[in-house]
């Protein structure tokens, strides 16, 4: 893993939705990338409505600073990177070449977290997120298409 960072004083909260996050992502059995995503995105949608609560005493916390900037990054980036290892064993063909680069499993979360935002601030409900999946799921296939560069 890339990134790799302390988890002694890290905040309870936060060290709870790195976990939760972790396990959903070894837990997704998944066999394929297309699978995995849509999975993902179910569970996205059902665990952020879940832990709303959670999601932004941490966020307020980080703004407050009573997270260090550095603990909060390298938790997400940690997060990211279990993440884009999945993607990559899922992808052995090289079927989505922005999987295989630095920043596949981030261009993921990117999407998912927007939407999740949206949800946050009601432009979106959860039944709304789980009725665009296969869309989403769609314009999140194409996006991985893209070449290297």
């Amino acid at each position: 893993m890339e990134h790799r960072i302390s988890h002694e004083e890290m905040d309870t909260i936060l060290k709870q939705l790195e976990d939760d996050y972790v396990k959903a992502v070894k837990g997704n059995s998944s066999r394929n990338v297309e699978d995995f995503i849509e999975q993902f995105l179910y569970d996205s949608w059902d665990y952020n409505d879940q832990n709303i609560d959670l999601i932004k005493a941490v966020m307020s916390r980080y703004t407050q600073g009573e997270i260090y900037e550095t603990t909060f990054s390298g938790a997400f980036n940690e997060m990211v990177d279990h993440l884009q290892e999945k993607l990559q064993q899922l992808d052995e063909e090289e079927i989505y070449p922005m999987i295989h680069t630095p920043w596949g499993g981030s261009f993921l979360v990117s999407f998912v977290d927007g939407l999740v935002i949206q949800y946050f601030t009601g432009i979106y409900s959860v039944e709304d997120l789980r009725k665009l999946t296969p869309q989403l799921k769609e314009v999140i296939l194409n996006a991985l298409c893209t070449e290297k560069q």
